[in-house]
């Protein structure tokens, strides 16, 4: 009996010292951050924005790589598929939780084969308006939708387009989405009155706000948002509304625990540095720092989410 629990005291002991020497001799070559998107985009604008100061903080290269295509599918393939030992992450977007309601089959199991790591940034979506529309509050288009108006909503990617159908689930509505090829042409187009309403994340819409040619009627967060303060959350007229647009960091499967929280911890302490916090606010989003539980949970909970507005949207996969 006592040499077993003195060989138990052994295997824990051995255990904390490997998980503790993975975390200090972490990283010991250059990292590599993988976008899945093409470079000059808002998932690359997050990725160099703590890019040198994690080279830093590491005295090892940082190094971004776009693998752009099939929606972020090919990028996070690649880091599904590739060693777990935290020189290869994924920084990614909300395409991670609205992906498995989109495609009938992926070739990597989300919740099982990508370990979360943190929020990078955070920005609600919202709901947006020609400036000169009749439409002034979140009720006045819920109203418009009770008497049967013929209204309907640009988008211009699938995550905007479930949020979208969200409200329409709530409402008991049917208007339907009108895609476009990104924000840019989806801008000009509400800026001239050619399609009633609009759903985008904050931080595609900031330049046409505060350049007065579009108005924001709502966010999809519980709290305003902080740089538009006055535009309050849509779940205020409509309970259960919920839409946020994230840049998060993800690791491969078998990434160790400890690896995983020193890269939270640093990614973390970095985005509390004003420099950092200066240029994700000029993106118009807030600085994350979620813990890896927590982010872990959240993916969960909103790929159920998606899920059944796509399911009430009668969205058939690809």
């Amino acid at each position: 009996m006592n040499l077993s629990r003195r060989r138990l005291a052994t295997l824990f002991a051995a255990l904390c010292w490997s998980l503790s020497t993975h975390a200090q001799s972490f990283p010991s070559k250059p990292v590599r951050i993988v976008i899945p998107f093409a470079p000059g985009g808002s998932t690359d604008a997050n990725a160099r924005i703590i890019q040198d100061k994690l080279s830093t903080l590491w005295g090892q290269p940082v190094i971004v790589d776009a693998k752009p295509g099939a929606n972020t599918v090919i990028g996070t393939d690649l880091v599904a598929k590739a060693p777990g030992d935290g020189h290869t992450l994924l920084l990614t977007s909300t395409a991670l939780v609205v992906n498995p309601s989109m495609y009938a089959k992926l070739p990597y199991d989300t919740l099982n084969d990508l370990v979360p790591i943190t929020l990078v940034s955070v920005s609600p979506f919202a709901l947006v308006t020609p400036v000169d529309s009749p439409y002034k509050t979140v009720k006045d288009v819920l109203s418009a939708l009770r008497s049967s108006s013929a209204l309907s909503f640009g988008v211009s990617d699938s995550s905007a387009m479930l949020s979208g159908q969200l409200l329409n689930m709530l409402a008991k509505a049917e208007m339907p989405a009108i895609s476009y090829k990104g924000a840019g042409p989806l801008m000009i187009d509400l800026a001239g009155g050619h399609v009633p309403l609009g759903i985008a994340a904050v931080s595609s819409v900031q330049g046409q706000v505060k350049g007065g040619r579009v108005r924001i009627l709502g966010v999809g967060s519980a709290t305003p948002s902080s740089l538009f303060p006055l535009a309050p959350p849509i779940a205020h007229d409509l309970p259960g509304y919920e839409a946020i647009s994230w840049f998060g960091l993800l690791a491969p499967k078998g990434t160790p625990a400890e690896v995983v929280q020193k890269i939270h911890r640093d990614v973390a302490q970095v985005l509390k540095d004003p420099d950092v916090q200066q240029k994700i606010q000029g993106l118009g989003a807030d600085p994350g720092g979620l813990a890896p539980a927590e982010f872990q949970a959240r993916i969960k909970r909103e790929i159920e989410l998606w899920g059944r507005v796509a399911k009430a949207a009668k969205i058939q996969p690809e």
